[in-house]
């Protein structure tokens, strides 16, 4: 399959790398260096960046592609989806379906995704012909992320206001997993160790759960900045993760979180909503930030230089 003339999945193909801008403070209208926002990919590890997709001002928040190479985007007026590439969408959801904050393709299949939005959860199996609300057990609705477990795709686990929650029943309904009361901003399946999770939280740092998310474990030794927007793991070994946190950039252990270092050297800004480590190259690592644009660390997060995206809102990054 092409991506605007580019190998998607094949043995030769890079790393395709998407991101999701949702705004910039130098958007003006009527301005002629205005900078776009949307979606864009990169198949050079992000020496040069394509917009895929709509010209005009549409708020998104996270993109992501499916094994065939199908685009979901996670945007403030809903679902969007793409089947050639980006170069057209269509919106999939109704009116009662918006600020969509992060969409997850189920691994095993395709045609079922899920949408956290900040009214609840909701979900299709017919790659977005219809969507039904998944709210049984739901405590409170605003819903910022959401992972399909890859090994038991009836398990979903949910970033939510009083914790994390988990559906046995592929969202049917819902219980607290682990984090009562607390808010959670962020959930992440270790890519090499399904029963490995992590969880950032607003203003009570990380927790770490090694069986599946039956027990979790405050992870905060040297994380002297606790509230963390997305965590990033290596993609063959557990023992070293990234965090993004705000007002104090990226934190990375190598020691599987047992202690945190700050590895900000370069990073231009401090708030930091959206990390990728290559697969290809895990010595690549991105950062998105809150208006202040693209990082990229060649070194594994110990330097940073400014990629791309000046005073943008890099709110989702993704890769396939």
């Amino acid at each position: 399959m092409l991506f605007a003339g580019l190998v998607w999945f094949s043995a030769e193909a890079q790393e395709t790398i998407l991101m999701s801008v949702l705004n910039s403070r130098k958007h003006r209208l009527n301005v002629s260096d205005n900078p776009v926002v949307g979606v864009f990919a990169s198949t050079d590890a992000g020496n040069s960046w394509e917009q895929r997709g709509w010209k005009e001002y549409i708020r998104t928040f996270y993109t992501e592609a499916d094994e065939c190479g199908v685009l979901w985007s996670a945007c403030g007026n809903g679902v969007l989806r793409s089947t050639d590439q980006g170069t057209r969408w269509v919106i999939t959801t109704g009116w009662e379906v918006t600020e969509v904050l992060k969409v997850a393709v189920d691994p095993s299949k395709s045609s079922t995704v899920y949408a956290a939005t900040a009214y609840g959860i909701f979900k299709t199996t017919d790659d977005g012909r219809t969507w039904r609300e998944k709210k049984i057990g739901l405590a409170l609705p605003f819903t910022s992320d959401v992972v399909v477990d890859r090994s038991n795709r009836n398990r979903v686990f949910a970033a939510t206001e009083v914790g994390v929650l988990l559906s046995a029943d592929g969202g049917d309904s819902w219980k607290t997993a682990g984090l009562n009361g607390l808010g959670v901003r962020a959930v992440v399946q270790d890519p090499s160790n399904s029963a490995r999770l992590w969880a950032g939280t607003q203003d009570d740092g990380i927790f770490g759960t090694t069986d599946g998310g039956t027990t979790w474990k405050r992870m905060n030794d040297g994380l002297q900045h606790k509230t963390v927007y997305t965590i990033a793991v290596h993609p063959n070994n557990s023992s070293l993760v990234y965090l993004g946190t705000h007002g104090g950039g990226v934190y990375r252990t190598e020691n599987g979180g047992r202690k945190w270092e700050r590895r900000s050297d370069g990073l231009g800004n401090p708030d930091v909503h959206s990390l990728l480590v290559l697969k290809t190259n895990p010595n690549t690592v991105f950062a998105g930030t809150l208006n202040g644009g693209l990082f990229r660390s060649a070194d594994g997060g110990n330097t940073w230089q400014f990629n791309s995206q000046d005073e943008g809102q890099v709110w989702g990054l993704s890769s396939k």
